[in-house]
């Protein structure tokens, strides 16, 4: 299939050398070669050099050694965490073990140029729909095509233990140029979110090349892959001495183990030594070629029996013996794809194509991958196209907006539309009317909010919507609604999605409850009227918790129902929080667009700062971090040591008879939790080993154990009356003779023998589960084993089950709590919930900006500009209107200035008849000043006789 790995620009040298040079130094493995596009705008052809791709991959051309656009560094994180500059990524497409070992006993060449024949083809899909950019613009971000992709091919024909094993690594370089000849980075979401498809492609195109060339026929496509018919799969297991190895070194640990502890290791504990095995046994290839390997493998074929004509028989008789080529229909695509989601892209389409159709024999792989194209254009013509009509550039590889992201779902059916604008028309049409609650609910005990909304759920509207977070007391206000309910001898009926769900909705409010499949099998059934507990009279309300869990076909069958039989109803939950799995969401969009009662005020946690932290984390604000690692709830390390961490916190909270919630985001590592405190509770003596049996899922329980039941089955009762429910943990009590299995309800509500056949298929340890299975719980104390696949939504449940306590173990490489803080945020930066085609709709809407041409930018515009930019453009905008105030203020002063000069201009001309008056005055003026002064200087200097004549001089002239 195809595995996407990033490539870093810190690592080019080492990166470079391993690609060039380590994997073609092998005799028989031929030199990389240059691909795509935009290699040939470089300059770039024929064989890779060690030289060009460490420039490549350091962001400089190989030719001038200028750097292409802005400079790949590593940065620093806030949280004092080190984000690695993206120089590429290695795409690796494997081919199916049936060729591998095909090409490796006949050495037919034709095998690997089908190989590279579809691997081409993959590239060329990625390189015509995945080589887009992205380009700030206005504040929003423009998404154009580039000049097409650079990517390095290096082809492989043996495994690290000298097994055939044909792979192609594709490098593909992380910069691409834009049509103005400007580089910039690759939006790399393309490859990386259809990965799954591009692998289908490729193994769908490698189909049909062999199949047009050998004539061979294959067995079933299972998640895009199939194998060769006829090649005995005994020379599969043969030519996979990797696995082997690691089995053999198992091997060897578990006798160590046996010989360490006196028993044999759990699960979970096998687990942990396989990982130890697999690291051991990984070694660097020996260097020997495929044409080294060849007479070996032949040697080991022929000692296991097979000859490579007797290969070739069993393939011919395969392909002899193959049926007719079913076809497939546009109907059948669009079904396939709808299942999954409310709406879909160009490569959903293709993925279900290639998932399905098998190859026809005179069609070669260039022609078949034409057809898929074209299949897939006929299935999109046939599909509702969302996006919005606007008339901005549009790209050339997909025709829609440069506005719109290129992997924004596009298209939906009118199956679909139809179902959710039913849904959203009846509910919206029931909100026409005023409200009409009801007035003797008993809001005792009651925020005011929660006495709103059950009055509204007890009250007469046809459809009444209540959101509220984790914790904000849903089942409280349902409690004092059906109370109002009954007082008032009006009927009311629970619905939940699952039967653990329906029962504790049942036991937790006092009314009759059970799950929404059942009620519309009973509506439903061909066999006579439903059944007692289901016939709601005209007038009843139908109460549906945790409502955002109920996919679109499922509510649309209930809300038919409901309006068919004029029912009331009402959907209480938390759009913010799991979806169905499949279909759905259109419960956030009813909460968007109807009326709402909305609860806000938590009730469960114990702590403050949690609830607080809790809301944030709802919306996907990463701050929430902040307070969760304040107070050391979020734990970096790796997956043993979080296993081991988990199982001694089980334990203790056992001993303290406080609930817990132990909650995964995979069932692999649920299957590793729940393996790891079984061995933590055997070592402390909690368990009978000797007491053991085969449960489903290849595990053990022994008494003493807490094992799940799996699957509904209301034929087995327990002795307080309660059907086996899937979900539902229990304690093993017996083990019987005959396989049976006796086990009690955790609460406490019953016993049942659990019959031999069901325990071994639909019985598994039940310490731990995934956030589907906590969803509407409430306990003590969660925690959740938290990695890089854990959704947004999928934590949030996680994290608001504990009253007391949530613990986030987050699975990194190291104990640096900004590793585990990077891994959290990555999570809650993307939310993967479906979006109804209604929602998608508007907000493809919104993408489309509807724009005058502008001129682009020159540059790339770093993310710690826009900030920079508007504060100085305040800053600009204060100085303008200063500079205004002072030019009025300027204005203002030169006015008065003009007019004073007016002024004496007046005057000058007023006094110049008596100018030469003036001037005679003022000289004798003059005159007589200085007359005065002498007179003042003689009578200073004058001794005492002379003063008095002195005097009478300096008076005369004060006189004139």
């Amino acid at each position: 299939m195809l595995r996407v790995t990033t490539l870093h620009a810190s690592s080019a040298a080492a990166t470079a050398a391993y690609y060039a040079q380590y994997l073609t130094a092998a005799p028989g493995e031929v030199p990389g070669v240059w691909t795509g596009q935009q290699a040939d705008g470089l300059g770039l052809a024929g064989d890779v050099t060690v030289e060009q791709l460490e420039a490549l991959l350091s962001g400089r051309d190989p030719v001038t050694g200028r750097f292409l656009g802005r400079e790949l560094v590593d940065r620093p994180t806030q949280n004092g965490g080190v984000v690695r500059a993206v120089s590429g990524f290695d795409a690796t497409f494997s081919a199916p073990k049936s060729l591998s070992v095909w090409w490796a006993l006949t050495g037919d060449r034709r095998l690997l140029e089908a190989h590279d024949t579809a691997v081409g083809a993959a590239l060329a899909h990625l390189e015509r729909f995945g080589s887009t950019t992205r380009i700030r613009s206005n504040g929003a971000r423009l998404h154009p095509d580039t000049n097409g992709l650079t990517m390095a091919t290096f082809r492989q024909t043996t495994s690290r233990a000298d097994d055939p094993q044909i792979h192609t690594h594709a490098v593909i370089s992380a910069k691409v140029q834009t049509a103005d000849g400007r580089w910039l980075a690759l939006d790399a979401r393309y490859l990386k979110r259809h990965q799954r498809m591009l692998g289908g492609l490729y193994q769908s195109v490698l189909r049909s090349e062999l199949t047009h060339r050998f004539g061979v026929e294959w067995g079933p496509i299972v998640s895009g892959q199939a194998e060769i018919a006829g090649v005995p799969a005994e020379l599969l297991a043969l030519f996979s001495k990797r696995t082997a190895a690691i089995d053999v070194a198992l091997a060897g640990k578990v006798d160590e183990f046996r010989q360490r502890e006196g028993r044999d290791p759990s699960r979970w504990e096998r687990a942990a030594l396989s990982r130890e095995a697999s690291a051991d046994t990984r070694s660097r290839k020996s260097g020997h070629g495929a044409a080294d390997l060849m007479t070996r493998w032949q040697t080991e074929a022929a000692d296991a029996g097979w000859s490579v004509d007797m290969v070739d028989d069993q393939i011919e008789r395969a392909a002899r013996d193959a049926g007719a080529v079913p076809g497939l229909t546009v109907s059948e695509v669009v079904e396939a794809v709808s299942a999954q989601r409310s709406s879909w892209g160009r490569a959903d389409v293709v993925q279900a194509i290639c998932d399905v159709q098998r190859p026809v024999s005179a069609m070669p792989g260039h022609r078949w991958l034409a057809a898929i194209e074209r299949a897939a254009d006929v299935v999109i013509d046939s599909c509702v196209d969302l996006d919005p009509a606007s008339e901005t550039a549009r790209r050339s590889s997909d025709g829609r907006s440069i506005w719109i992201e290129p992997t924004a779902p596009r298209f939906t059916s009118a199956a679909v539309l139809a179902q959710e604008e039913q849904i959203l028309t009846w509910v919206l049409d029931a909100h026409a009317a005023p409200p009409a609650p009801s007035g003797t609910v008993d809001g005792d005990g009651l925020d005011v909010l929660q006495a709103a909304a059950a009055a509204s759920v007890a009250g007469e509207d046809r459809v009444v919507l209540v959101v509220g977070p984790a914790g904000a007391g849903k089942t409280r206000m349902l409690v004092a609604a059906v109370e109002d309910f009954h007082r008032q001898g009006r009927q009311v009926f629970g619905l939940a999605p699952t039967a653990k769900a329906a029962s504790v909705l049942e036991r937790d409010t006092g009314m009759s409850a059970d799950t929404v499949a059942k009620l519309l099998y009973e509506w439903h059934r061909s066999d006579g009227p439903p059944g007692d507990g289901y016939a709601h009279p005209a007038g009843a309300t139908v109460v549906v918790d945790e409502g955002g869990m109920i996919g679109t076909p499922v509510l649309h069958q209930l809300v038919t129902l409901a309006e068919r039989q004029r029912w009331r109803l009402v959907l209480v939950g938390d759009h913010r929080q799991l979806q169905a799995v499949g279909r759905g969401g259109l419960f956030g969009e009813l909460c968007a667009s109807g009326r709402v009662d909305e609860l806000e005020r938590l009730h469960r946690f114990t702590h403050r700062w949690e609830a607080e932290a809790s809301l944030l984390l709802r919306a996907g604000d990463p701050r929430a971090l902040d307070a969760y690692e304040a107070h050391d709830r979020i734990i970096p390390g790796t997956l043993d040591e979080h296993l081991e961490r988990i199982a001694a916190a089980w334990i203790d909270h056992h001993h303290r008879a406080a609930t817990t919630a132990m909650v995964a985001s995979s069932n692999d590592h649920v299957d590793a939790i729940n393996h790891a405190i079984q061995a933590a509770r055997l070592e402390v003596g909690h368990l009978q080993p000797e007491q053991s049996m085969s449960i489903a899922g290849g595990e053990r329980a022994h008494v003493g154990d807490v094992v799940a039941t799996r699957r509904n089955d209301r034929r087995l009762v327990t002795s307080a009356g309660e059907p086996v429910r899937n979900r539902e943990t229990w304690t093993v009590t017996d083990i019987g003779a005959d396989g049976s299995m006796t086990v009690t309800h955790d609460p406490g509500h019953g016993t049942v023998a659990l019959p031999a056949d069901y325990v071994v298929e639909h019985v598994r340890l039940g310490y731990a589960a995934t956030e589907h299975g906590y969803q509407s719980d409430t306990v003590t104390t969660s925690v959740e084993l938290a990695s890089g696949a854990t959704t947004r939504r999928g934590l949030y449940v996680a994290v608001t089950r504990g009253r007391d306590e949530n613990v986030i173990c987050v699975i990194t490489d190291s104990h640096d709590v900004a590793e585990a803080r990077d891994v959290l945020e990555g999570v809650l930066a993307v939310d993967r919930a479906d979006t109804p085609a209604v929602t998608q709709r508007r907000n493809l809407a919104q993408q489309q900006q509807c724009h005058e041409p502008v001129a682009a930018a020159r540059c790339v515009v770093p993310d710690w500009f826009e900030p920079l930019l508007i504060e100085a453009r305040a800053d600009l905008a204060t100085a303008t209107e200063q500079r205004t105030e002072r030019a009025g203020e300027r204005d203002r002063l030169q006015r008065t200035l003009d007019g004073v000069e007016r002024m004496l201009g007046d005057v000058a001309a007023a006094t110049a008849p008596d100018r030469d008056a003036f001037g005679a005055a003022s000289r004798r003026a003059d005159e007589a000043r200085w007359a005065h002064a002498a007179a003042q200087r003689r009578l200073d200097a004058a001794p005492r006789r002379e003063r008095r004549p002195a005097r009478r001089a300096v008076e005369d002239a004060e006189r004139h």
